[in-house]
């Protein structure tokens, strides 16, 4: 039977702006109801009245600072009423330079935010997850950056290949469930990522920009479907080839080259 979205309560984090809001958009479009969850809540405030008028779905904003050590509870506390039955794990950011230069703080809050919350609201949603008679999705954004090690961004790229991985791996163990588990891998998309990871004007933060619309589009097709994995865009997916044919100090020299206007040192 199709996993159908209508009626249903799918969190996003993350969903303020950039692939989360379209995420989130794309979800309402499909009928369902939206537990929206990121730092600025007055962007979450405008983005549920207009999906609510829009849409006519059922809304709740929880403002909140994911790199919190209790985030975790803090949002289960918040939807332990809502029947929740699709959670896409959108919120990341990236720190960006040398390693040796990193603000350990700004490091440390990535891991957090990247790894270790999405590895926790992951491991404390399952149990209901896996109660649902109709079936449930779990839906990871990773990373291109998750299939080789970026000079500049170090962090960040172990960060999405964690994101990628894991993904992969619980969808081999859920397969005889019914929630389903998908990891999408967008490149270089038309977001504020490139303004947070300090990257305004740099070779990559211009060159094959899909426009977030469309990875989203194609990200919730693809979980809706259950597929594991998506690389968003047919030039990504030739580069994925790419890599998986190419020579890693081959891979490393390109990679070093593309993202060498990062090194701030």
């Amino acid at each position: 039977m199709a996993f159908d979205l209508k009626n249903r309560w799918a969190l996003v984090t993350g969903a303020s702006v950039g692939i989360g809001k379209c995420l989130a958009e794309q979800l309402a479009e499909a009928g369902a109801n939206l537990v929206l969850v990121a730092r600025r809540e007055e962007l979450l405030n405008d983005l549920a009245a207009e999906l609510e008028d829009l849409r006519k779905v059922q809304t709740r904003v929880i403002a909140l600072d994911l790199t919190a050590p209790d985030a975790v509870s803090e949002l289960m506390a918040q939807i332990q009423d809502l029947p929740v039955s699709v959670l896409i794990n959108n919120a990341g950011f990236a720190e960006t330079g040398p390693f040796e230069s990193t603000v350990e703080k700004r490091l440390l809050n990535m891991l957090q935010l990247n790894v270790v919350f999405l590895t926790q609201m992951t491991r404390a949603l399952l149990p209901r997850l896996l109660k649902e008679p109709q079936g449930a999705r779990i839906l990871n954004v990773g990373s291109l950056a998750g299939y080789m090690g970026v000079p500049q961004m170090a962090g960040y790229s172990a960060t999405k290949a964690f994101v990628n991985h894991f993904s992969e791996a619980l969808a081999w163990e859920l397969r005889h469930s019914g929630v389903r588990v998908t990891s999408l891998e967008p490149g270089s998309t038309q977001t504020e990522f490139f303004e947070v990871a300090g990257m305004q004007g740099s070779f990559m933060s211009k060159i094959n920009l899909m426009p977030a619309s469309q990875v989203a589009k194609a990200g919730v097709r693809a979980m809706i479907a259950g597929r594991r994995r998506l690389v968003a865009g047919i030039v990504n997916k030739l580069g994925v080839f790419a890599l998986r044919l190419s020579p890693r100090w081959l891979v490393g020299w390109v990679v070093g080259h593309l993202f060498a206007d990062l090194n701030k040192a």
